[in-house]
């Protein structure tokens, strides 16, 4: 007597269309994200610098142009229907996102993506060159992501991933409350999903700067069921992004040797029988500074610096899709910004282009 299967024949076909789709997703992430440790677009700000005279000053304006434009690849996603996965729910999925960005564009006098960042390294003695004559013009971020529903229709997310190309790794965690959800009858049933929340992403991987992006998002969105397992949920967003970038203290001269240069004979303290007869005029005795044989040579020593602190201010609207059958799903998003960055950050010399970012997402909820 033959068994009656517990998914019908059809639906299993989609069950196992859709779990291929998503095991090719995986892979194709995994493949496109394996040069991810050969770091031509980890970030040089020690590039950033004016030398025409001395001591080097950093260029802040190209440094808030690569902070913002960078800041907008690691920011939260928001990348959700308005709807959470509900009390006891459990979401866990792979999330890629690609964010272009203005790859030869200039501010404060210099490419500041070409200067920005490492380039490739020589194939015989792995040095990296002076210059990235071509940056990637798209940021690959690909993440972990695992949300889990809460009481009273709050969510909470906690998201790991790296940024493909480079040897750093994005980290956060997100909060969102759905004010309205969850109606299917009566005149209620007709209203859209309704969710607020925010999120919180940070850079990390390198000592030269710190990074990290606020974002603060509202989002509609309405389900609607195809078949008994299916339902498909378009939904519209804005979200309020924040960056926060500072600068560690970099050397704006990382190929000169201050010691050489200036033919150290240690710090001017007493003890160091070199101090007396080699301070420079008008400098005060044993106040620790180099003492050099040559005379003004630890003008190098000058280059160590750190750049502006940058608060830039942005918004971007969001468009999604989200298509669920039964446990699997998967989804898109398209998010670009709203208004051109100059319009608030004008002030620190932000005035790129404006960005957008393509998500693509495919995970299974419980």
């Amino acid at each position: 007597m033959p068994r009656n299967p517990k998914v019908a024949a059809p639906a299993a076909c989609r069950v196992a269309i859709f779990a291929s789709f998503s095991c090719a997703a995986f892979a194709a992430t995994a493949t496109t994200a394996s040069p991810a440790w050969a770091g031509n677009m980890d970030i040089t700000p020690e590039r950033l610098a004016n030398c025409t005279a001395s001591p080097c000053v950093p260029n802040n304006v190209a440094w808030a142009n690569l902070m913002s434009e960078l800041g907008m690849a690691i920011a939260p996603t928001a990348f959700h229907s308005a709807r959470t996965t509900g009390l006891g729910g459990f979401a866990l999925s792979l999330e890629t996102s690609f964010t272009h960005v203005n790859a030869d564009a200039s501010a404060g006098g210099v490419q500041y993506w070409h200067q920005g960042t490492q380039g490739p390294s020589d194939p015989n003695t792995h040095a990296f060159s002076i210059e990235n004559t071509n940056p990637d013009s798209l940021l690959g971020v690909y993440s972990l992501k695992a949300r889990k529903g809460l009481a009273y229709g709050f969510e909470i997310a906690g998201d790991l991933g790296y940024l493909a190309n480079t040897s750093l790794w994005v980290g956060g965690a997100d909060l969102r409350w759905a004010v309205l959800e969850g109606y299917r009858t009566g005149a209620l049933g007709y209203f859209p999903d309704i969710s607020i929340g925010g999120g919180v992403r940070t850079l990390g991987g390198s000592p030269k700067f710190f990074l990290t992006t606020v974002g603060l998002d509202a989002q509609i969105s309405k389900p609607f069921t195809i078949d008994d397992s299916a339902v498909l949920t378009p939904y519209i967003g804005v979200q309020r992004v924040i960056i926060f970038a500072d600068s560690s203290v970099v050397d704006l001269t990382p190929t000169v040797d201050p010691l050489n240069q200036c033919g150290y004979l240690g710090p001017n303290v007493p003890g160091n029988k070199n101090a007396a007869g080699n301070l420079s005029p008008g400098q005060p005795p044993n106040d620790g500074t180099p003492v050099c044989k040559v005379p003004g040579g630890n003008a190098d020593f000058n280059n160590d610096t750190t750049f502006n602190k940058a608060r830039i201010h942005r918004w971007r609207g969001m468009l999604g899709l989200n298509y669920r059958f039964e446990i699997l799903y998967l989804a898109a998003q398209f998010a670009m910004d709203v208004t051109d960055p100059s319009a608030e950050n004008g002030v620190i010399g932000v005035n790129g282009s404006k960005q957008w970012t393509t998500s693509l997402e495919a995970g299974v909820s419980f």
